[in-house]
């Protein structure tokens, strides 16, 4: 009989983790344009450090996260990732340094958010400064957000390409929500033109891969926040 009970449940724990990790939901507009899906390979197992390869891009990248609790009351998150990328539409390197950081108080059960989660990345191209801007924020918009999701929003300027970003919350297949963002789209004058998705292994939507500014500019993003650690899906206690 417990030979019977140890198989069954060697079976079970393989099925269970040959069970993908859960897919972004695509907004409409963007799920019925032709597209073209790039892998962010290197950033599997969370490493803090390694190299990346997103198509024809490349480069290396580190990450860190900690969280400081001041007399288990105030709560301070804090993240860095920063990154070298090189490839089309980069004439030599273009470096991210990016700061993420946020301050809660729990007391008791209760816990409320002083200074939301915001995230921002300078850029240099080859050591030298140049006018670029990432930065993203978490934003409340309505009775969900108030309650448990976690939404952001934001903006990449770079190149003359100025670009919109959304956390996506919504599941593939499913009509759940998460409160953290399992990815995020991008937007200009209102209609999508790409999106990433950071769940399992994240991967990288293009709708116009001949738009070769464009595609850099969205790498960069995508990139950005693929290697964010945000605090709505941290392991650490404080």
């Amino acid at each position: 009989m417990k030979k019977y009970s140890f198989l069954a449940a060697m079976l079970l724990i393989a099925g269970c983790s040959a069970v993908p990790p859960a897919e972004m939901r695509l907004p409409p507009a963007l799920a019925g344009q032709p597209r073209q899906t790039l892998p962010i390979e290197g950033l599997g197992g969370g490493g803090d450090k390694g190299r990346f390869y997103i198509g024809p891009w490349q480069g290396s990248f580190t990450r860190s996260e900690d969280r400081l609790a001041v007399f288990d009351a105030l709560v301070t998150n804090r993240g860095h990732a920063g990154f070298v990328m090189e490839g089309p539409e980069i004439s030599w390197t273009i470096e991210a340094d990016c700061r993420m950081r946020e301050r809660v108080v729990e007391v008791g059960a209760v816990s409320f958010t002083p200074a939301p989660m915001s995230y921002a990345c300078r850029f240099t191209a080859d050591g030298q400064a140049f006018p670029a801007r990432f930065e993203l924020h978490e934003v409340k918009t309505g009775f969900a957000d108030n309650l448990s999701r976690r939404q952001r929003r934001g903006e990449i300027a770079l190149g003359g390409e100025v670009v919109q970003i959304s956390s996506v919350h919504k599941i593939a297949g499913s009509p759940l929500e998460l409160a953290s963002p399992i990815g995020y789209v991008f937007e200009q004058a209102g209609q999508p033109v790409g999106a990433v998705e950071i769940n399992g292994r994240p991967r990288l939507i293009l709708t116009d891969p001949s738009d070769k500014g464009l595609a850099r500019t969205l790498t960069i993003a995508g990139l950005a926040l693929a290697l964010l650690r945000d605090p709505a899906n941290s392991p650490l206690e404080g």
